[in-house]
């Protein structure tokens, strides 16, 4: 075996390992070798306890090359000595040390003083390490692992190597905190730790600033980001009306395509709920979910059932359907506890939750549908629930079920032909009910370049099979037409820093005088006597960087109305920049009335304040409704976002959301406050880099 000092001089070694047993070893600078993988911890209070075994890796081994100041080796024991900068390289694994002995036979090493090893995943700094390189195997001290990927950083005095991915540890501590002295910590005793799948320990407490602040007696949790069963994160919050909330999820991975999530639900005031939620994705595009919950309330000392699934299959497939069904047995389970637990414990954007809160109507479809090139076949159907009252649930029309025949529009010869039929079923306790057939085949005919004309004619037949007729025919019938001539043109000027294009356009549609006494089901029956004209003038704006500013003015004109025949106003405006505006006006010229305002405005400052308004009215519906929404950064680390909503017709101020926002490198916290009507609640989020968010 020929060595190398740094110097470049040849050393020799004699003995009965020296030839072929040892490492290919070149004496240069230094360093030292020792092994470990990442620890993990936490999920604060009985966590998920993951029991699917870790990969072993395997192969080849590869050459071994050490670097060092000095080396000897005694060939009676087989064993190699380097010290000064000691550095042993196999693979992609590095370790280095101030000293190294390596048994030749055993493939026991000992490192000390520096000991630094470095893989791909993992990077580790131990004051000693004793490892056997053919088990991996051994024992390091005092030591420190540091996960690259992960930004893990676990520490311990004693660390055990049990096997390839097995670790024993008497004491450890487990942060993603860089700094040396963490702002938060977890510290455990009897700790087993398999990398890239669980981590258990006793004794637990969550540290901050190293300061113990919580206590589990035991826990586990996941090393790795594959879905596994187990408990999750329980969320803890305060709600005026229901007092101190705690929801304790159990996660079951049943298989690669589905899984499901079992609730347990606290209210200190109302109850104990129970819930499960189950989800499901085929390779076939099929996917869907459903979600079962329970409530006994005390307060109203009833039983409270909500339940809820879709089914989906893709929309694009040839073959395709949908199903969503949604029940609940109590209105009063949705305006007590929405949306509390309608949200699963999601925290919602602002829009997504005012939707949530202020739906009228639960409701359940499904469809199945058959697509060709030029047509699509349907079958579906719709139930509806009023959730906030003030109608009579036995007047609404189910559609119960409905099948359906669509034809894309194709050309015959200088015509465009399209069809849209359908046979419906209608149901409802009270007032009429029954079948109603409707078909409404349509031409189209345009011609023109510069000056565009396009005309429409369609023929509308409606049947009604009637069960319960009250004050119709049984079978009554409706025949009508509708025709429809739209001119269109564009005039386009450009300017040295802008283009103008403005687009007038002139419409009448007309539809004779129908049948109008039908039992009102749907917007199909609304199909009336129509004679209207109306003018619109588009005004577009455009620059280099596109389309700044947007303006379009309608004007209807109603002939059939005698002495009033003019229409609402419509006035229609978006600019982009340099503000985000949005709006649109009814003007009732008769009168001289607004009849209705619809407008969005927002702002981003170069601060990076943002600010957001939006306001609707509706006249003759008593409606003026304003929200408003703030989104400011004071500094990298504190943020604010406010929204709310105010009702300006009696309900004052309706929905509430507040958030302070606090982030640092390994840990942030959120502090929500959510006021709606005369409820409130408070919810603490501690997101925990690497863990996940903890809800207080």
């Amino acid at each position: 075996m020929k060595l190398k000092n740094i110097k470049g001089q040849e050393l020799r070694v004699k003995g009965p390992g020296a030839k072929g047993k040892g490492p290919e070893i070149k004496v240069s600078k230094s360093r030292i070798l020792w092994f470990l993988f990442v620890l993990f911890t936490f999920y604060f209070s009985l966590l998920a306890d993951h029991g699917l075994a870790a990969k072993s890796s395997s192969g080849a081994a590869g050459p071994t090359t050490i670097e060092s100041e000095t080396l000897e080796y005694n060939g009676e024991t087989y064993t190699y000595t380097a010290k000064g900068k000691v550095k042993i390289k196999k693979d992609a694994t590095t370790v280095e040390a101030d000293e190294m002995t390596y048994n030749d036979v055993s493939s026991d090493v000992t490192a000390e003083g520096n000991v630094v090893y470095e893989d791909p995943e993992v990077r580790i700094r131990a004051k000693r390490a004793e490892l056997n390189l053919e088990t991996k195997t051994g024992v390091l001290y005092e030591a420190e692992v540091y996960s690259k990927k992960d930004n893990y950083h676990i520490t311990g005095a004693e660390i055990e190597k049990t096997g390839e991915t097995e670790y024993e540890l008497r004491s450890a501590s487990f942060t993603t905190c860089d700094a040396p002295l963490p702002a938060w910590c977890f510290r455990g005793s009897d700790v087993n730790a398999i990398v890239g799948d669980r981590l258990k320990a006793k004794n637990v407490t969550f540290d901050i600033e190293g300061l113990p602040v919580l206590y589990s007696p035991y826990f586990s949790s996941s090393l790795s980001k594959d879905r596994k069963t187990g408990f999750l994160i329980p969320r803890l919050g305060y709600i005026k009306s229901k007092g101190i909330h705690v929801e304790q999820p159990f996660y079951w991975a049943i298989s690669d395509n589905m899984d499901a999530t079992l609730i347990g639900d606290f209210y200190a005031k109302r109850g104990v709920g129970e819930g499960v939620e189950y989800r499901f994705i085929e390779p076939d595009g099929l996917k869907g979910s459903l979600w079962a919950y329970h409530l006994r309330d005390k307060v109203f000392k009833e039983d409270f059932i909500d339940l809820n699934g879709f089914i989906d299959r893709d929309r694009e497939a040839r073959l395709s359907g949908y199903l969503s069904l949604n029940y609940m047995n109590s209105r009063d389970y949705y305006n007590e506890y929405n949306p509390y637990v309608l949200t699963k414990g999601a925290f919602l954007d602002p829009l997504t939750y005012l939707n949530m809160t202020t739906g009228r109507f639960l409701e359940s479809t499904g469809e199945v549908s058959y697509k060709t090139n030029s047509s699509r076949l349907f079958l579906n159907s719709q139930y509806l629930v009023d959730l906030q009252g003030g109608v009579d649930e036995s007047t609404i029309a189910q559609r119960l079920p409905e099948a359906g025949y669509f034809m894309n529009p194709r050309p015959v010869g200088p015509l465009v032909f399209s069809l849209a039929s359908s046979l419906s079923d209608f149901w409802r306790e009270k007032d009429p009910w029954g079948q109603r057939l409707d078909v409404y085949p349509k031409f189209t005919h345009s011609f023109g370049s510069d000056f565009v004309i396009t005309q429409s004619l369609g023929l509308r037949e409606t049947a009604y099979f009637l069960s319960r007729n009250d004050g119709f025919d049984k079978s009554p019938h409706r025949e009508s037409l509708d025709y429809g001539i739209t001119a269109y043109t564009r005039l386009i000027k450009s300017y040295s820093s802008f283009v103008h294009i403005v687009e007038p356009s002139l419409s009448y549609t007309f539809i004779p005088s129908v049948q109008a006494n039908l039992p009102l089901f749907d917007s199909t029956e609304l199909y009336t006597k129509t004679s209207t004209v109306q003018l619109s003038l588009l005004n577009r704006f455009l620059d280099s960087h596109g389309e700044f500013l947007t303006v379009r003015i309608t004007q209807p004109l109603d002939s059939y109305r005698s002495g009033k025949s003019l229409l609402p106003l419509l006035l229609e405006a978006a600019v982009q920049r340099p503000v985000g505006l949005r709006g649109q006006l009814s003007y009732d010229v008769n009168t001289g009335t607004v009849e209705g305002v619809n407008s969005d405005i927002s702002y981003a400052f170069p601060n990076k304040l943002s600010l957001s308004a939006g306001e609707r009215y509706d006249r003759a519906g008593d409606i003026l409704f304003f929200t408003t929404g703030v989104n400011y950064p004071f500094t990298q680390e504190i943020a604010f976002e406010g929204n709310a909503w105010y009702d300006a017709k009696g309900g004052g101020m309706r929905d509430i959301m507040a958030t302070l926002k606090y982030k640092k490198q390994c840990w942030g916290l959120d502090v929500v406050v959510t006021k709606r009507e005369k409820d409130y609640s408070v919810t603490v989020l501690v997101n925990l880099l690497g863990l996940g968010t903890v809800r207080l």
